[in-house]
């Protein structure tokens, strides 16, 4: 079945997808122990309103939003949004094709960060957050530098996460929050800023190292709650997905 066509179906296998996605994230978490981070409560300049997620990740940082945090987030007006989706982009680039720009916004400070520059919903706080680290300070080097491997690495789990969340969607998270709510009222029109996830074509970074193809099988391998395994768990939601159709002329044309 061709990677290029989507379906939108933000709610299927919400309970399997959540288990396959904190499970990733526990894997984040265990990575990073390996490197030399400097990163530390209180420090928070990469919190930023680059706030790319899927509808799964949204969905699950929705939860532990309270009303003033979702006022917050929603009073948002101008900010950047993704161009394609990490599979969209690889799927492209592997065409030969220039994928499309992202749509530029002001970049302002998250709003989900407290005054205490902590953030308020750290536990459920998605994979664009979760990954950004570095081995220096980011405010007396005004910059992030993160080791090769672990941006690498990175790549890698952008593309899985979207996969995980099949039937879902790709953007801004105040986009998606807003179209929860929408759903919730039993509107069903997926607004254009928002992206139709799909499977991977491929791996952007594809593990022939040895490091990196010793990660995905760990997190393959890794026992979920329901006795099954990440990839058995995986296969299964693609499995019985049922068939899948183009989202939009982007996806007709790739």
């Amino acid at each position: 079945m061709s990677p290029a066509l989507v379906t939108i179906k933000p709610d299927y296998g919400y309970p399997e997808k959540v288990s396959l996605l904190e499970a990733l994230y526990a894997l984040v978490e265990e990575e990073a122990q390996n490197y030399p981070f400097v990163c530390e409560p209180g420090c928070a300049s990469c919190c930023t309103t680059y706030l790319w997620v899927t509808s799964l990740e949204a969905r699950y940082l929705h939860k532990a939003l309270d009303p003033d945090l979702e006022a917050r987030l929603l009073a948002l007006k101008d900010y950047p949004r993704p161009g394609s989706t990490p599979n969209t982009m690889a799927l492209l680039l592997m065409r030969g094709k220039t994928p499309p720009e992202d749509h530029p916004g002001e970049v302002g400070v998250c709003p989900l960060l407290g005054p205490d520059r902590l953030c308020s919903v750290y536990e459920r706080r998605p994979l664009t957050c979760r990954l950004m680290f570095s081995v220096q300070r980011c405010e007396l080097s005004g910059e992030a530098r993160v080791p090769e491997e672990f941006l690498a690495l990175s790549s890698l789990l952008f593309q899985i996460v979207e996969e995980i969340d099949i039937g879902g969607l790709y953007g801004h998270l105040a986009d998606q929050v807003r179209f929860l709510r929408d759903l919730e009222r039993g509107v069903e029109e997926v607004p254009e800023v928002l992206l139709g996830n799909r499977e991977a074509p491929d791996l952007a970074y594809l593990p022939q190292e040895d490091k990196l193809r010793q990660i995905l099988a760990r997190l393959y391998r890794r026992r979920l709650p329901s006795g099954k395994t990440f990839k058995e768990t995986l296969d299964h939601l693609r499995e019985n997905f049922g068939p899948r159709e183009a989202l939009s002329f982007l996806d007709e044309i790739l």
